[in-house]
């Protein structure tokens, strides 16, 4: 019996290092950016929450990273940055029954890069949060939605500043 409990307890052990490990290099992909620009998923037009939008989105986010010292870049100016980092905030919003929505709420870091055999850029997230999964009724959706996402955005901003101190 203590050799089950001895090895469950090794198995957490190193899934807690792991985890830690690829936490500190999602961290350090952060290192050296001169700002994000903040990319808000489209939300599904068939689902109409009343007063949720991407510029609803847009602007919590980015008042949580100015409040923090973090440069936002404008398409234009990201563009001109390699890596092109963005920060993708997606919420998922589906209307599961009449007035119930259910939403993933989830945020991450682009950044462009290129494989050897293939040369052209491609965007791929390099730091990021596990979703937020919940089902809440229409009158409870944009509260639940920004009340979710502002953790996950003050996490990257923590990490950010973490690896580019102001």
């Amino acid at each position: 019996m203590w050799h089950v409990v001895l090895a469950m307890l090794m198995t957490l052990v190193c899934v807690g290092l792991s985890m830690a490990q690829t936490k500190d290099q999602q961290r350090e992909s952060l290192r050296g950016l001169q700002g994000v620009e903040v990319v808000v998923e489209d939300l599904n037009p068939d689902t109409q929450v009343e007063g949720l939008s991407q510029e609803t989105i847009r602007a919590a986010v980015e008042l949580i990273l100015r409040s923090k010292g973090i440069r936002i870049l404008s398409q234009s100016e990201r563009s001109a940055i390699h890596p092109n980092p963005s920060l993708y905030v997606a919420v998922g919003p589906e209307e599961i029954s009449s007035g119930q929505y259910s939403f993933n709420a989830r945020v991450e870091l682009h950044r462009a890069g290129s494989l050897p055999q293939r040369p052209q850029q491609v965007s791929a997230p390099t730091w990021f949060t596990p979703g937020k999964l919940r089902t809440v009724g229409q009158q409870n959706a944009r509260l639940w939605v920004i009340n979710s996402i502002e953790p996950l955005v003050r996490e990257f901003a923590n990490d950010f500043l973490a690896v580019n101190p102001r």
